[in-house]
Protein backbone atom coordinates (compact mmCIF):
# COMPACT_ATOMS: atom_id res chain seq x y z
CA UNK A 1 0.00 0.00 0.00
CA UNK A 2 1.48 3.92 -0.87
CA UNK A 3 1.38 5.69 2.11
CA UNK A 4 -0.95 8.34 0.37
CA UNK A 5 -4.00 5.28 0.64
CA UNK A 6 -2.93 4.43 4.03
CA UNK A 7 -6.10 5.44 5.77
CA UNK A 8 -4.54 6.47 9.30
CA UNK A 9 -3.21 9.18 6.93
CA UNK A 10 -6.53 10.30 5.17
CA UNK A 11 -6.98 13.55 7.37
CA UNK A 12 -7.09 17.00 5.14
CA UNK A 13 -4.82 19.21 6.38
CA UNK A 14 -4.47 22.37 3.78
CA UNK A 15 -6.93 21.23 1.64
CA UNK A 16 -4.54 17.52 1.27
CA UNK A 17 -4.39 14.33 2.66
CA UNK A 18 -1.00 13.94 5.33
CA UNK A 19 -0.69 10.69 3.63
CA UNK A 20 -0.86 12.54 0.15
CA UNK A 21 1.75 15.24 1.12
CA UNK A 22 4.06 12.69 2.43
CA UNK A 23 3.74 10.76 -0.98
CA UNK A 24 4.92 14.07 -2.58
CA UNK A 25 7.70 14.58 -0.58
CA UNK A 26 8.60 10.99 -1.28
CA UNK A 27 8.19 11.68 -5.20
CA UNK A 28 10.30 14.73 -4.47
CA UNK A 29 13.19 12.88 -2.60
CA UNK A 30 13.09 14.94 0.04
CA UNK A 31 11.76 12.04 2.19
CA UNK A 32 12.79 8.40 2.07
CA UNK A 33 10.29 5.34 2.82
CA UNK A 34 11.99 2.47 3.78
CA UNK A 35 10.91 -1.03 2.75
CA UNK A 36 10.14 -1.45 6.21
CA UNK A 37 7.43 1.46 6.31
CA UNK A 38 9.76 3.55 7.87
CA UNK A 39 10.63 7.18 7.22
CA UNK A 40 13.42 10.00 7.36
CA UNK A 41 14.83 12.73 5.85
CA UNK A 42 16.72 12.37 3.08
CA UNK A 43 19.34 15.34 3.66
CA UNK A 44 18.52 15.87 7.51
CA UNK A 45 19.80 19.49 8.67
CA UNK A 46 22.79 17.92 10.49
CA UNK A 47 24.19 17.09 6.46
CA UNK A 48 23.84 20.38 5.45
CA UNK A 49 27.73 21.95 4.89
CA UNK A 50 26.69 24.50 7.78
CA UNK A 51 25.65 22.09 10.35
CA UNK A 52 28.32 19.25 9.38
CA UNK A 53 29.60 19.38 13.13
CA UNK A 54 27.51 21.29 15.88
CA UNK A 55 25.03 24.04 14.37
CA UNK A 56 25.01 27.69 15.60
CA UNK A 57 23.08 26.63 18.98
CA UNK A 58 24.64 25.33 22.41
CA UNK A 59 21.83 23.14 24.46
CA UNK A 60 21.04 22.79 27.73
CA UNK A 61 19.68 19.94 28.52
CA UNK A 62 16.73 19.87 31.24
CA UNK A 63 13.73 18.33 32.09
CA UNK A 64 11.84 18.77 29.16
CA UNK A 65 13.06 16.83 26.31
CA UNK A 66 11.79 18.94 22.98
CA UNK A 67 11.14 16.65 19.97
CA UNK A 68 11.19 19.52 17.57
CA UNK A 69 13.40 17.93 14.63
CA UNK A 70 10.53 15.31 14.64
CA UNK A 71 8.11 18.03 14.51
CA UNK A 72 9.22 21.07 12.77
CA UNK A 73 11.34 19.60 10.62
CA UNK A 74 9.73 16.56 9.54
CA UNK A 75 6.05 17.12 10.21
CA UNK A 76 5.71 20.47 9.90
CA UNK A 77 7.62 20.82 6.40
CA UNK A 78 6.21 17.91 5.14
CA UNK A 79 3.49 15.27 6.76
CA UNK A 80 1.67 19.09 6.66
CA UNK A 81 3.24 20.45 3.93
CA UNK A 82 3.69 23.92 6.31
CA UNK A 83 -0.19 24.41 6.08
CA UNK A 84 -0.91 23.48 9.95
CA UNK A 85 0.92 23.58 13.41
CA UNK A 86 1.36 20.46 14.95
CA UNK A 87 -0.58 19.48 17.64
CA UNK A 88 1.98 18.59 20.04
CA UNK A 89 3.38 22.23 19.34
CA UNK A 90 0.37 23.50 20.51
CA UNK A 91 1.57 24.27 24.38
CA UNK A 92 5.07 25.20 23.73
CA UNK A 93 5.63 28.47 25.12
CA UNK A 94 9.68 29.59 25.30
CA UNK A 95 11.04 32.63 26.91
CA UNK A 96 13.25 34.13 24.70
CA UNK A 97 16.25 36.60 26.39
CA UNK A 98 17.16 38.60 23.40
CA UNK A 99 20.76 39.71 23.50
CA UNK A 100 22.76 42.57 21.79
CA UNK A 101 26.26 41.07 21.44
CA UNK A 102 28.03 37.60 21.64
CA UNK A 103 29.04 38.91 25.27
CA UNK A 104 25.24 39.08 26.24
CA UNK A 105 24.17 35.36 24.99
CA UNK A 106 27.15 33.45 26.39
CA UNK A 107 25.78 35.42 30.36
CA UNK A 108 22.52 34.03 28.90
CA UNK A 109 23.50 30.91 28.65
CA UNK A 110 25.54 30.68 31.61
CA UNK A 111 22.19 31.46 33.42
CA UNK A 112 19.99 28.86 32.21
CA UNK A 113 23.11 26.89 33.03
CA UNK A 114 22.22 27.53 36.46
CA UNK A 115 18.83 25.99 35.96
CA UNK A 116 17.09 22.40 35.41
CA UNK A 117 15.03 24.18 32.42
CA UNK A 118 15.59 22.95 28.84
CA UNK A 119 17.01 25.74 26.76
CA UNK A 120 19.49 26.28 23.71
CA UNK A 121 21.36 29.85 22.94
CA UNK A 122 22.80 30.83 19.80
CA UNK A 123 23.23 32.83 16.88
CA UNK A 124 20.30 32.72 14.57
CA UNK A 125 21.86 33.39 10.84
CA UNK A 126 19.86 30.18 9.66
CA UNK A 127 16.73 31.50 11.24
CA UNK A 128 13.87 33.66 9.73
CA UNK A 129 13.97 36.90 11.51
CA UNK A 130 15.66 40.08 12.55
CA UNK A 131 17.44 39.18 15.35
CA UNK A 132 21.14 37.62 15.41
CA UNK A 133 21.52 36.20 19.22
CA UNK A 134 18.96 34.60 21.32
CA UNK A 135 18.76 32.34 24.12
CA UNK A 136 15.48 30.44 24.38
CA UNK A 137 14.00 28.40 27.76
CA UNK A 138 11.42 25.90 26.44
CA UNK A 139 8.36 25.72 28.81
CA UNK A 140 5.16 23.35 28.34
CA UNK A 141 1.72 26.10 28.85
CA UNK A 142 1.65 29.70 29.31
CA UNK A 143 1.28 30.18 32.67
CA UNK A 144 4.89 27.87 33.28
CA UNK A 145 6.07 30.26 31.06
CA UNK A 146 4.78 33.56 32.59
CA UNK A 147 6.76 31.67 36.00
CA UNK A 148 9.82 31.09 34.27
CA UNK A 149 9.97 34.41 32.80
CA UNK A 150 9.97 36.23 35.98
CA UNK A 151 12.51 33.87 37.69
CA UNK A 152 14.40 34.60 35.01
CA UNK A 153 13.68 38.19 34.59
CA UNK A 154 15.68 38.49 37.97
CA UNK A 155 18.62 36.84 37.28
CA UNK A 156 18.97 38.87 33.81
CA UNK A 157 18.25 42.21 36.29
CA UNK A 158 21.37 41.57 38.47
CA UNK A 159 23.61 40.70 36.01
CA UNK A 160 26.58 42.80 35.42
CA UNK A 161 26.79 41.67 31.39
CA UNK A 162 23.06 42.04 31.13
CA UNK A 163 21.00 44.35 33.54
CA UNK A 164 16.67 45.38 33.10
CA UNK A 165 17.88 46.89 29.49
CA UNK A 166 17.81 43.26 28.10
CA UNK A 167 14.61 42.38 26.28
CA UNK A 168 12.99 39.65 27.60
CA UNK A 169 9.72 38.45 25.60
CA UNK A 170 7.63 35.29 25.66
CA UNK A 171 6.63 33.32 22.35
CA UNK A 172 5.16 30.59 21.51
CA UNK A 173 6.31 27.73 19.22
CA UNK A 174 8.82 28.09 16.50
CA UNK A 175 8.44 31.18 14.42
CA UNK A 176 8.47 29.72 10.92
CA UNK A 177 4.93 28.16 12.49
CA UNK A 178 4.05 32.14 12.82
CA UNK A 179 5.12 32.92 9.40
CA UNK A 180 3.26 30.39 7.64
CA UNK A 181 0.21 29.74 9.68
CA UNK A 182 -0.26 33.35 10.94
CA UNK A 183 -0.12 34.91 14.24
CA UNK A 184 -0.19 32.15 17.08
CA UNK A 185 -2.58 33.63 19.47
CA UNK A 186 -5.00 32.04 16.42
CA UNK A 187 -4.44 28.74 16.04
CA UNK A 188 -6.55 26.15 15.79
CA UNK A 189 -6.15 22.29 16.26
CA UNK A 190 -7.69 19.37 14.74
CA UNK A 191 -7.68 17.09 17.87
CA UNK A 192 -7.22 14.24 14.98
CA UNK A 193 -4.09 15.47 14.67
CA UNK A 194 -2.61 13.72 17.58
CA UNK A 195 -3.69 10.07 16.17
CA UNK A 196 -1.61 11.33 13.03
CA UNK A 197 1.23 12.14 15.17
CA UNK A 198 1.35 9.12 17.40
CA UNK A 199 1.48 6.94 14.05
CA UNK A 200 4.26 8.87 12.44
CA UNK A 201 6.47 9.16 15.38
CA UNK A 202 6.19 5.42 15.25
CA UNK A 203 6.81 5.20 11.74
CA UNK A 204 9.66 8.29 11.89
CA UNK A 205 13.70 7.61 11.60
CA UNK A 206 15.81 9.69 12.41
CA UNK A 207 19.61 9.24 9.92
CA UNK A 208 22.64 8.96 12.67
CA UNK A 209 25.11 10.63 12.58
CA UNK A 210 28.26 9.41 10.89
CA UNK A 211 30.72 7.94 13.15
CA UNK A 212 33.07 11.04 12.72
CA UNK A 213 31.02 13.41 13.53
CA UNK A 214 30.56 11.30 16.81
CA UNK A 215 31.87 13.47 19.12
CA UNK A 216 31.33 15.08 22.41
CA UNK A 217 28.89 17.74 23.55
CA UNK A 218 32.00 20.00 25.59
CA UNK A 219 33.88 19.32 21.87
CA UNK A 220 30.76 20.09 20.04
CA UNK A 221 29.92 23.29 22.04
CA UNK A 222 33.42 24.76 21.94
CA UNK A 223 33.10 23.81 18.24
CA UNK A 224 29.62 26.21 17.89
CA UNK A 225 31.17 28.95 20.56
CA UNK A 226 34.30 29.40 17.77
CA UNK A 227 31.79 29.36 14.93
CA UNK A 228 29.59 32.08 16.96
CA UNK A 229 33.19 33.84 17.87
CA UNK A 230 33.96 33.89 13.65
CA UNK A 231 30.31 35.19 12.92
CA UNK A 232 30.79 37.82 15.54
CA UNK A 233 33.91 38.87 14.04
CA UNK A 234 32.36 39.70 10.53
CA UNK A 235 29.60 41.25 12.32
CA UNK A 236 31.60 44.04 13.69
CA UNK A 237 30.99 42.77 17.78
CA UNK A 238 34.05 43.61 19.12
CA UNK A 239 32.55 41.50 22.40
CA UNK A 240 33.63 38.31 20.38
CA UNK A 241 37.33 39.34 21.85
CA UNK A 242 35.94 38.51 25.31
CA UNK A 243 36.74 34.62 23.89
CA UNK A 244 39.82 35.67 22.31
CA UNK A 245 41.89 37.02 25.42
CA UNK A 246 41.20 40.14 24.21
CA UNK A 247 43.35 39.67 20.94
CA UNK A 248 41.95 40.11 17.27
CA UNK A 249 40.29 37.07 15.56
CA UNK A 250 42.79 38.53 12.37
CA UNK A 251 45.36 41.27 12.03
CA UNK A 252 43.89 44.35 10.68
CA UNK A 253 44.90 45.09 6.99
CA UNK A 254 46.91 47.79 5.54
CA UNK A 255 45.51 49.99 3.13
CA UNK A 256 47.17 53.13 1.71
CA UNK A 257 46.35 56.49 1.31
CA UNK A 258 45.28 58.06 -2.10
CA UNK A 259 47.30 60.90 -1.48
CA UNK A 260 50.24 60.37 0.05
CA UNK A 261 53.08 57.85 0.81
CA UNK A 262 52.04 56.75 3.97
CA UNK A 263 50.05 53.58 5.01
CA UNK A 264 47.52 53.27 7.15
CA UNK A 265 46.22 50.16 9.38
CA UNK A 266 42.85 50.05 9.63
CA UNK A 267 41.57 49.29 13.20
CA UNK A 268 39.20 46.53 13.10
CA UNK A 269 37.22 46.99 15.96
CA UNK A 270 35.89 50.43 14.31
CA UNK A 271 35.44 52.64 11.59
CA UNK A 272 39.00 55.03 12.78
CA UNK A 273 41.99 54.29 11.18
CA UNK A 274 45.24 55.14 13.07
CA UNK A 275 48.59 56.31 10.79
CA UNK A 276 51.79 53.96 10.66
Amino acid sequence: MSIKDDPRLSLLVGGKSVGARLQMAIDAGSVTRHSDGALELTVPDEALPSRVIGSHFIMHYGEFRRPCFFLNRFLFKHAYGESAVPFNCRNCYKVNIRAENLRQLVAAKGITETTGYTAKSGMELDEPNQRIYGTYIYNLGLDRARAVYKEIRALVDRHEKLGPGVKMVIKRGCTNYEHKCGPSDRYTFDPGLNDVETYLRSLFRRKARPVAQKVSKSIQDGITLFKMVEAAYRLGDDTYKDFTGGKELFPSVVTYSPDGDASTRLDTGSDAATEK
